[in-house]
């Protein structure tokens, strides 16, 4: 059996929990493009499918395989910095804190997480990069009684 970094496996967790919204988009902006914008008129005027056919839906899941090839090597480039040993517990927490937040904005609200989303993500992360639980030093806010 092959041995993953905790950076794979993250990788490879995120690529999966994605690829629906992948598809959903490279649907939307292939049906843009004009050659095949020009494609779906012709086949429109065959008469062969309804005047509400999308080439992008029926070209989106096979995406999903591309998308592989090229989301996940590039997770993997942004975690190439961080230490291994400490993705599963920074994965776990970032997670959680946008669960208790309500959700997550990224960048200026063009993406949204809800609290549904980031609950799948969160099963995925406990499946597939659980944390190890160990002790933690406490920090002090205030001074120790006298005499302990």
């Amino acid at each position: 059996m092959a041995v993953y970094s905790n950076k794979q496996k993250l990788a490879a967790v995120l690529n999966r929990w994605v690829q629906p919204a992948i598809q959903q988009l490279a649907g939307q902006r292939l049906g843009s493009l004009p050659f095949l914008a020009n494609v779906e008129a012709k086949i429109k005027q065959t008469g062969w499918v309804s005047p509400m056919w999308k080439i992008g839906n029926e070209l989106s899941p096979m995406i999903g395989g591309v998308s592989s090839a090229l989301v996940e090597p590039m997770i993997l480039r942004y975690l190439q910095g961080l230490p291994d040993e400490a993705l599963p517990e920074l994965a776990h927490n970032i997670v959680s804190d946008a669960i208790k937040n309500g959700g997550l904005s990224l960048f200026e609200g063009a993406i949204e997480l809800d609290v549904e989303d980031l609950q799948e993500l969160q099963m995925l992360l406990r499946y597939n990069l659980p944390i190890e639980e160990r002790d933690r030093y406490e920090v002090r806010t205030e001074p120790m009684p006298q005499g302990e």
